[in-house]
C-alpha cells in the first residue's frame, strides 16, 4: 500500500489470539500515546475466546483502529505480516495483546531517530507475576552501523523481541516474518532487519510494560530442537553469507548455541522428570559442538559457559535454571540436583534477558 499524505506516521501491529482477557488493556494504552499521529491495526488470529468481537467494539470506538480478521490460525508471523500488508505508515512499531505500551512510547522512540537510522532499541519494565516490576533492556547502548547491530544482536546484547522496536517501514520490504515457525520468528527476523538497516540507535529509556505470566516460561507440550528449524532456514535463507563466517562467524555461532540453550530451557521448565523433556536435552547437548562451544565462550563467556555447563553437567544447570527462573519470575519450584534429571539443564539467558518468550 503506498503512503499518502494522510498517512499516519506510525503503523502499530498488533496480532490477537484468545487475547479476550487482556486486549482492551493493550489497545488504550497505545490509544494513550502522547504522539498522536499512529493507527493502530489489530489481527484476530481466528480466535474462539470473543476476542474478535472485542475488537470489533474497540474499532468503533476508535477512528484511527482497524481490524483485521484472518479466515483461520496461522499463528503469530501470519498475523504479523497481515498487519504489515495493510501497515500505512512510514514507521512500524509492535504490541503483543497482554503488554502495555508506556505513554510516550511512540514519542521517546521517533525522538531517537535521524535520517539515516532505520531501527530504534527501547527498554522495557518486566512485570513478574506477583506484581513486582524491574527495568532492564539491550546490554548494547548507543548507535551502530548495521553491520555492527547485527553482531550485538546475534551475540545477544539487542534485545530480540519485535514488540521493544520502531522499525523504518522500508526493511520489511526485503523480508517477512516466518510463517509456521514455532518458535524464534522473532529473533530471526530481528538479526535479519539488523543486518538490513543502515544505523541502528539502542536506549536505555523505558518504553514498553512486558507482562511475565506462568505460560510465558512453559510450552503446551516440550519442545524440541526440530521446532526452531523453520526459523533458522529463514534467517539463513535472508541473512547475507558474510555474517556467518570471518569476523562475524563466532557471533554467529553464539547465537546458534542461545538457541539451543533456549530450547533447553522450555524443556526443563515444562517438567525435568518427563522422558519427552530428558529426550530434548539430550538432542541439545549433541547439538553444541565443541568448536561452537569454543567460538561462543570467545564472544559471550556468559553463554559459553551455560552451554558448556549444559553439555558436561545438565544436572547442575537444570537446577540453576530452577532457581532463576522462580528468582526472576516468581514462578517454579527450585529441585535438586541429582543424577535422575534429564540430560538437558539451562541456566538463565544473559544479556539482553531474552530468557525464555
Amino acid at each position: 500500500m503506498t503512503n499518502n499524505s494522510d498517512s499516519p506516521r506510525t503503523t502499530v501491529i498488533l496480532p490477537a489470539y484468545n487475547a479476550a482477557g487482556f486486549l482492551e488493556r493493550a489497545v488504550r494504552s497505545v490509544m494513550a500515546q502522547t504522539d498522536p499521529n499512529f493507527e493502530l491495526v489489530i489481527v484476530d488470529d481466528h480466535s474462539t475466546d470473543g476476542t474478535l468481537d472485542l475488537a470489533r467494539k474497540l474499532e468503533e470506538e476508535f477512528g484511527n483502529l482497524t481490524v483485521i480478521a484472518l479466515p483461520s490460525n496461522a499463528g503469530v508471523s501470519a498475523a504479523r505480516n497481515a498487519g504489515l500488508e495493510a501497515a500505512r505508515g512510514s514507521w512500524i512499531s509492535f504490541i503483543d495483546s497482554d503488554d502495555q505500551y508506556l505513554p510516550a512510547f511512540l514519542e521517546t522512540m521517533h525522538a531517537a531517530t535521524a535520517p539515516e537510522v532505520d531501527l530504534v532499541v527501547g527498554g522495557r519494565i518486566v512485570v513478574q507475576p506477583n506484581g513486582t516490576e524491574t527495568r532492564n533492556g539491550s546490554r548494547a547502548l548507543g548507535e551502530f552501523d548495521g553491520a555492527e547491530a547485527c553482531r550485538l544482536a546475534m551475540c545477544d546484547q539487542l534485545t530480540p523481541f519485535p514488540w521493544d522496536k520502531l522499525y523504518r517501514r522500508e526493511l520489511f520490504s526485503k523480508v517477512r516474518f516466518a510463517e509456521g515457525a514455532a518458535r524464534f520468528e522473532d529473533m530471526a527476523v530481528n538479526v535479519i532487519l539488523h543486518s538490513l538497516s543502515r544505523r541502528v540507535r539502542s536506549i536505555d529509556t523505558p518504553v514498553y510494560r512486558y507482562y511475565i505470566m506462568d505460560a510465558s516460561l512453559t510450552w503446551g507440550r516440550v519442545p524440541t530442537v526440530a521446532d526452531t528449524t523453520v526459523a533458522m532456514n529463514h534467517l539463513n535463507e535472508h541473512l547475507d553469507q558474510r555474517f556467518k563466517e570471518g569476523k562475524y562467524g563466532a557471533a554467529y555461532d553464539c547465537m546458534r548455541s542461545l538457541v539451543i540453550l533456549l530450547v533447553a530451557q522450555s524443556a526443563i521448565a515444562r517438567g525435568t522428570g518427563s522422558p519427552a523433556a530428558a529426550a530434548t536435552v539430550t538432542e541439545c547437548r549433541k547439538d553444541l559442538g565443541w568448536r561452537m562451544l569454543y567460538r561462543t565462550l570467545a564472544v559471550h563467556k556468559v553463554i559459553g559457559a551455560g552451554a558448556v555447563l549444559l553439555k558436561l553437567t545438565p544436572s547442575v544447570y537444570a537446577y540453576l535454571y530452577l532457581r532463576h527462573i522462580r528468582a526472576a519470575y516468581g514462578v517454579g519450584k527450585p529441585q535438586t540436583a541429582s543424577s535422575e534429571m534429564p540430560a538437558a539443564a539451562p541456566p538463565a539467558t544473559p544479556g539482553s534477558g531474552s530468557g525464555i518468550d
